[in-house]
């Protein structure tokens, strides 16, 4: 049967290549890009119309990130797919410098030639490793460590581990923020990530639970920031509309569903 958008839900079959841990395709239906592990679960989507702009709820809610530290310098992407958050950091803050790591070539190869990458932005340094080992071996801090960390099917089994958050949380700056995204339809990952990072980060964290199924978990090195509710709101708005994505709406539901924790009593519209 030919390999026609009709036929996919992904659309057109752009680019296909393996290697050791399997197929890394590229499809397009539209203006929308996809990155694909084989299947039709979406690793990545581009929009070709506006590069920058993030197109799933779970890389929107990242971008809180900013917001929650808002003189970032440094940012460390653990999971490169197709550089969606690369493209969406560099396009909010130019300041920033990005250093992406990602452990299969053959991606990394399809990011800088199928989803607008610029490998010659001299604030960007992309990275061929496993995320373990480069964090092994680097000795810098960050002040913005975003973790996504996916295979074919579901989370890396890595992401969800203890020794993995500690290495996340001593490569972070002071006042840093870890950003990992999990995504929880399985029960018992949701548990061992719920326990590590219990064990690592205890309650110097928040949550956002998004459309989809995926939770994100905003971690702090320190302690939890004091929080105002109009800036704080004021300030993704302006960021959104920069990226062109609901960030002032993400904002509340934060707000929101963190209310205990930020003590902010209870939540008015």
């Amino acid at each position: 049967m030919a390999d026609t958008p009709r036929h996919h839900p992904l659309g057109q079959l752009l680019f296909h290549t393996e290697d050791e841990q399997g197929a890394v395709c590229v499809r397009q239906l539209g203006q929308h890009r996809f990155l694909t592990f084989g299947n039709a679960v979406q690793q990545s989507c581009c929009n070709l119309a506006q590069p920058h702009r993030l197109e799933h709820a779970y890389t929107q809610a990242m971008m809180l990130a900013p917001v929650l530290h808002p003189n970032s310098a440094s940012a460390l992407v653990l999971g490169l797919g197709g550089g969606s958050l690369v493209r969406a950091l560099r396009h909010a803050l130019p300041g920033l410098a990005v250093t992406a790591v990602e452990s299969r070539r053959t991606v990394l190869d399809a990011a800088l030639a199928w989803f607008c990458l610029d490998d010659s932005d001299p604030s960007v340094r992309l990275v061929c490793s496993d995320a373990a080992e480069f964090l092994e071996r680097t000795p810098a801090g960050f002040d913005l460590l975003f973790a996504d960390l996916y295979l074919a099917e579901g989370v890396n089994p890595l992401q969800n581990t203890r020794t993995f958050l500690e290495s996340c949380r001593r490569h972070l700056s002071p006042g840093g923020i870890l950003l990992a995204n999990h995504w929880c339809s399985e029960f018992r990952d949701a548990r061992l990530a719920r326990e590590s990072l219990d064990r690592v980060f205890g309650r110097r964290r928040l949550e956002l639970h998004v459309q989809g199924g995926n939770v994100i978990t905003f971690a702090f090195r320190d302690a939890l920031p004091k929080l105002e509710r109009r800036p704080f709101l004021d300030s993704a708005r302006t960021l959104g509309q920069r990226l062109d994505i609901p960030l002032h709406r993400l904002a509340r539901n934060f707000w929101r569903q963190n209310s205990e924790a930020l003590k902010v009593g209870r939540f008015r519209r």
